[in-house]
């Protein structure tokens, strides 16, 4: 008998998705550069959302018995419904405009996503999946002690040096495989031994680190890429631990609409974070940036608005696709 998901973390992964996409919202808008720190509000809200995503997957992952095998075809999965839907829209984008400026390195990144990084957490979610039965093996293994040490460690490396120190990145950027390693990890730890943060507690860290998120923009507002420094790394996974503790301690229930939902959650990004599509959804097609001329409230109100639906709508893509690919298999078999 399949065992029915608990719709309280399906729609915390809906919502890790419109986190995501709704900071693409403050991200990719052409704001105005010199009141550019105000429409950046939502921004936290990505690497929050990431590590959220994490987190649900680490938490019910990571207390399974895993080979090689196991964690390859997990992968496997990911990697195929990336390239399917990466090579989708490239060929839809050379149907309409040809190879107009489009390089040699775009296309080769379109036509292999996962290997030239189109889409940065995808690569690194296949590798987090390819090690996730070693990553298993330690959460099952090492007494509680050193499995602290080496998820400090880890967190150490990845997600607080790189925020202090300059070019001092021993595991990689902020957005490296090895912060999703640690997150997952966590996620295992908390799972093993029944970690729940106080309500209160659960709430303090996830609006505290927002504001801190915030307060970091405000103040390198005059320093450009700079202002989201400090979105990325420790303090947004603060932020998600937080957030993943105040559904913990929700009441389950379930909700086919929401578990249908969420299956399928991770198309909103593949189809809005394409290199092909991003700044066109944003700029030509949605035209963000005329928000600028009308109230900051209802600029405030349209990315919550906006970013629903386009989760919505690319959810309702992905089970088209899924139907075509289930006729497919079936014609083939």
């Amino acid at each position: 008998m399949k065992k029915v998901r608990d719709s309280k973390f399906e729609l915390l992964r809906i919502i890790s998705m419109i986190f995501i996409v709704i900071s693409h919202y403050s991200l990719w808008g052409n704001w105005d550069k010199a009141n550019r720190f105000k429409y950046l509000i939502y921004q936290p809200l990505g690497q929050i959302g990431v590590c959220v995503f994490v987190l649900i997957s680490g938490y019910f992952l990571s207390s399974r018995t895993l080979n090689a095998k196991n964690g390859w075809q997990r992968a496997k999965k990911l990697w195929i419904k990336t390239l399917i839907y990466s090579w989708i829209i490239f060929i839809l984008v050379i149907s309409v405009n040809g190879f107009k400026e489009i390089s040699i390195t775009k296309a080769l990144t379109a036509i292999f996503p996962i290997i030239f990084g189109e889409y940065w957490f995808i690569t690194e979610f296949v590798v987090l999946m390819i090690f996730a039965p070693l990553l298993n093996q330690m959460i099952d293994t090492l007494e509680k002690r050193d499995l602290r040490y080496y998820i400090g460690i880890i967190v150490f490396l990845a997600m607080i040096l790189p925020l202090f120190v300059k070019n001092l990145r021993p595991l990689g950027d902020m957005d490296s495989a090895a912060v999703l390693i640690a997150v997952y990890l966590i996620a295992g730890y908390m799972k093993k031994y029944s970690v729940k943060l106080n309500k209160a507690v659960s709430w303090a860290l996830f609006l505290v680190s927002i504001i801190v998120e915030l307060f970091s923009i405000f103040v390198l507002k005059n320093h450009g890429n700079q202002m989201i420094h400090f979105t990325y790394g420790v303090i947004p996974m603060i932020a998600a631990i937080g957030l993943f503790s105040i559904v913990l301690s929700m009441k389950s229930f379930h909700n086919k609409f929401i578990n249908y939902i969420a299956s399928s959650v991770l198309a909103a990004y593949l189809i809005t974070e394409d290199p092909f599509i991003r700044m066109w959804l944003w700029n030509d097609f949605l035209h963000i940036s005329s928000l600028q001329n009308y109230s900051y409230i209802l600029f405030l109100l349209w990315g919550v608005l906006i970013s629903t639906l386009l989760v919505l709508v690319c959810c309702l893509i992905d089970k088209i696709y899924e139907k075509i690919e289930s006729l497919i298999v079936v014609r083939i078999n």
